[in-house]
């Protein structure tokens, strides 16, 4: 359903092997590399060293899902990719037919696929399809920690509200007089009702419009926060629907949490009130009970909300402890693509040899190497294999593994431990009979209770060929930190045979260790490509130390915004029961008074007042802790290395927040003994 901003997208046929190349822009690209120019359409660009017509600009807002592709070409498959039906790579969208549902289609997709199992057997068996809709698949992955902050805000919205139920409460407590006065001149209960609301209303529609106007500042923050893998977060912004849900949620909250108090002040007494002031009467300690019930439940919330919170910090810190598997300190990394026009065969590994001749010769450089992928670097491709003297299977039930193509270096270079056996060695030429080595999962998995040092393997790609293992590997965590080490297999890259040396080595990331600031050797790299190739750009340039602080910026993204929404959740409830308490002295002046006539000391009353408050404290921890047990079970996907009954955390939330709480009620506890005791009689 793209649509064109100028141009045309590709039409039906254009996909056909021998077609000319054409291609479409994204409207970043075309902005940025073409200054907006609309000429473009039409001309001649180069791409891998060869002509191709560009045809269109897309729309500024499409993408593709899952990908920061900015360009696109028609994909032609040739005969003789058609025939290889082992390759199961290539990622599926699908419109549904008009009439259609997904169930339907999901009927007819895996008809198709057990008939190609059926007759396809060696390939396609054990293989089927599973449609799901494109919005669930771009969510999936991030659905938990979407849900996760969502029911955060609402816990901070819940604790506000009922921070504005209790200010609305103790003011309509000091407005008794005024409301039995307007009610004594005619004004019924259902005006005095809507006056409240009015003033609820206005206040909560005022936060909210400040909120918005905080909100606009928020975003560039969160951006700023690098939040992972959440989908289209370059697009967040505070628009007319924000706005509008911001509206509505505040005429919702205003009406809700200040119909309470409203219908709690329409309730006065008009004779007791202005009798004596409403100062002990039925409906003052009713609206004293209420605030106790408020503050609780704020203080139960922001239980939840810390215990949270604590969870992921604690998980984040056993991710920051888990051992990659290799040494990221002071190593860079370029990726370099080979365009197959000009590069084809052995040419390729000739390339990379010179690079890495010139490169290793550089000052400050301590090692050099190539790999068709490095670790967390987000490309992760498997290959079937065959182990000898096993017994033959069909190539869908061959065991696969994790593939690298890699140069003799690259152990040394990224600091990868050998357990067992030999790095590969400038011996292992093309000419050199193949060697390989594994990591440890593999060597548990398949060859359980054995060396495997000696013996052979045949990746998938050699028909005929055998490779004798010669090391095991230490595992690296390639996918992620909190992922399990996959099997792995290594290669030497120059070993390749070389009808396929563009399609495993043709882009291949060059990682260079280096004695100094990596990032200083960036320059350096681009040179030794251009003196090699002129024409030959070198891409995503990172340090490994930025690559794996990539790879966890998901769960500080959650811990870090969890942390603050817990932060604010605490700081409003403590905000509440400081009002509360300090309500609750200043309503009881004359008690005190009384008491300290009566021969109270100042610690008798610090005693009395901070029980009330510790006795809030205690039921709202007490609350807060059995909800909290229960939301940590749906945290559970987001934790790593952390059970959501975590003794620590469990433990120490509920003493910070006592020991917090304690210090806010010891402010207004202590103005219980500042009272002179003749005054508050008089």
């Amino acid at each position: 359903g793209a649509r064109a901003a100028a141009g045309r997208v590709f039409q039906p046929g254009e996909d056909q092997p021998g077609r000319p190349c054409v291609a479409v822009l994204s409207h970043g690209l075309w902005l940025r590399r073409f200054g907006g120019d609309r000429a473009v359409v039409g001309s001649t660009i180069s791409l891998d060293g060869g002509p191709c017509s560009v045809v269109g600009v897309a729309d500024a807002r499409f993408r593709l899902p899952d990908t920061a592709s900015e360009l696109w070409l028609p994909y032609a498959l040739d005969p003789a990719e058609l025939k290889e039906r082992g390759y199961h790579t290539l990622k599926v969208i699908g419109r549904l037919a008009p009439g259609r549902t997904l169930d339907q289609a999901r009927d007819e997709m895996q008809g198709v696929a057990r008939n190609l199992a059926r007759l396809h057997p060696d390939t396609n068996a054990g293989w089927t399809v599973e449609p799901v809709r494109l919005g669930e698949q771009l969510a999936g992955a991030i659905r938990p920690t979407l849900m996760a902050l969502a029911g955060a805000v609402s816990f901070v919205l819940l604790i506000a509200c009922s921070n504005v139920a209790i200010l609305l409460l103790t003011r309509a407590s000091g407005r008794n007089k005024e409301i039995a006065i307007r009610a004594a001149l005619g004004a019924t209960r259902g005006r005095i009702v809507r006056q409240l609301l009015t003033e609820s209303v206005l206040l909560s529609v005022a936060g909210g419009g400040l909120g918005l106007l905080l909100a606009w500042g928020a975003v560039s923050v969160l951006r700023a926060l690098r939040p992972g893998n959440i989908p289209r977060i370059e697009d967040v912004t505070v628009d007319w629907r924000v706005a509008a849900y911001t509206l509505a949620v505040c005429l919702a909250t205003g009406i809700l949490f200040g119909l309470f108090p409203a219908l709690t002040a329409a309730r006065t007494r008009l004779n007791e009130t202005l009798r004596d002031g409403g100062r002990t009467s039925q409906s003052a300690l009713h609206s004293r009970r209420s605030r106790a019930i408020l503050v609780t439940a704020e203080l139960a919330l922001s239980v939840v909300l810390l215990v949270g919170a604590g969870l992921m910090l604690r998980s984040l810190l056993e991710l920051r402890g888990v051992d990659p598997g290799f040494r990221p300190t002071r190593v860079l990394t370029a990726e370099i693509a080979l365009p197959a026009a000009r590069y084809h065969g052995m040419a390729v590994a000739r390339f990379f040899e010179r690079l890495l001749a010139e490169t290793g010769s550089a000052p400050g450089v301590r090692s050099v190497a190539v790999a068709r992928n490095v670790p967390l670097s987000g490309g992760d491709p498997s290959l079937n294999f065959v182990i000898e003297h096993r017994p033959a299977v069909s190539s869908a039930e061959q065991p696969r593994a994790k593939y690298r193509a890699v140069s003799a270096a690259y152990f040394s270079t990224m600091g990868i431990p050998m357990l067992r056996g030999r790095y590969f060695s400038a011996a292992d030429s093309e000419h050199a009979p193949g060697v390989a080595i594994i990591n440890e999962a593999l060597a548990r998995r398949f060859f359980p209770g054995e060396d495997p040092v000696g013996k052979r393997m045949r990746p998938g790609f050699m028909d005929d060929s055998w490779c004798t293992i010669v090391g095991v590997a230490g595992n690296v965590k390639h996918a992620g930190l909190d992922k399990d080490a996959s099997p792995e297999m290594y290669y030497p890259f120059v070993q390749v045979p070389p009808p396929l040396m563009n399609f495993v080595a043709g882009s291949m990331t060059l990682a260079v260790a280096t004695n100094t600031d990596p990032a200083g050797m960036a320059d350096t790299i681009r040179r030794q490509v251009r003196a090699i190739d002129p024409d030959q750009p070198v891409f995503h340039v990172r340090t490994m130390e930025d690559l794996l602080d990539a790879s966890m910026s998901q769960p500080k993204f959650q811990s870090y915004l969890l942390g603050a929404f817990a932060a604010l959740a605490l700081a409003l409830s403590l905000v509440g029961l400081y009002g509360v308490i300090s309500f609750s002295v200043n309503q009881r002046s004359s008690e005190m008074a009384v008491r300290m006539a009566l021969g109270a000391d100042r610690g008798d009353l610090l005693r009395l007042v901070l029980g009330e408050g510790m006795r809030l404290a205690v039921a709202g921890v007490l609350l807060g802790l059995g909800l909290a047990f229960v939301v940590a079970r749906g945290l559970s996907r987001l934790l790593y290395g952390v059970g959501t009954a975590d003794p620590a955390t469990f433990l120490g939330v509920p003493l910070l927040l006592l020991a917090v709480t304690a210090r806010a009620i010891y402010v207004p506890a202590t103005g219980a003994w500042r009272t002179d005791p003749a005054l508050a009689v008089r």
